[in-house]
């Protein structure tokens, strides 16, 4: 077998293991987990990643938009304000994840931009953009209603959801800061 055979053989051999591998995820995976969409995203640093790679830690999950100006807002200012008043021992095992409804203009740098004036610390948040379907699949997962209007603006749930370490979700609140307390409770308790 020459080099540039074996080269190519290696390089197949990483492919269908890196398959196996994915498959053997998403067999691991409880039938109601969101990670069977199996679905992929790009984030606010411009990595493709897979919905799956978001297992193994509790991800507390929204679906917004930057541009907007009422709802969303108050969902990430009150995710910000659980995140501060979670116990660390419990931080350490969940981040945040904000999913653009409006992926068309939110790009991976218009999230980037909106990450760093709304000071979300990058080791616990990310920020998603992808596909319509995708959006719309993951929505209906969660049980997100949305409807755009053709001024780029997005009526939608004011909720966000809380998923365990396998992608199912354990509940979802409305996006009220005057909820916190009571969120952080729930959170620690599952």
């Amino acid at each position: 077998m020459n080099l540039y055979v074996k080269i190519i053989f290696a390089a197949l051999m990483v492919v269908i293991s890196a398959q196996v591998v994915a498959d053997n995820d998403a067999k691991n995976l409880p039938e109601d987990s969101i990670y069977h969409l199996n679905s992929e995203w790009v984030t606010q640093d411009e990595q493709t990643i897979n919905i799956q790679s978001l297992a193994g830690k509790r991800q507390m999950v929204s679906l917004i938009y930057t541009h907007c100006m009422h709802t969303c807002p108050t969902i990430v200012a009150t995710m910000q304000n659980i995140e501060k008043k979670l116990p660390k021992d419990v931080l350490e095992n969940t981040e945040f994840v904000l999913v653009s409804l409006t992926p068309g203009s939110d790009t991976p740098q218009v999230l980037k931009d909106f990450s760093e004036k709304r000071k979300l610390n990058p080791e616990r948040w990310t920020l998603l953009t992808g596909d319509k379907q995708d959006v719309r699949s993951l929505a209906m997962a969660l049980g997100v209603r949305y409807k755009k209007s053709e001024d780029n603006e997005v009526a939608h749930s004011n909720v966000f959801t809380l998923l365990d370490e396998q992608g199912r979700i354990l509940f979802q609140e409305v996006g009220d800061i005057n909820k916190v307390d009571e969120t952080v409770e729930k959170i620690v308790r599952r």
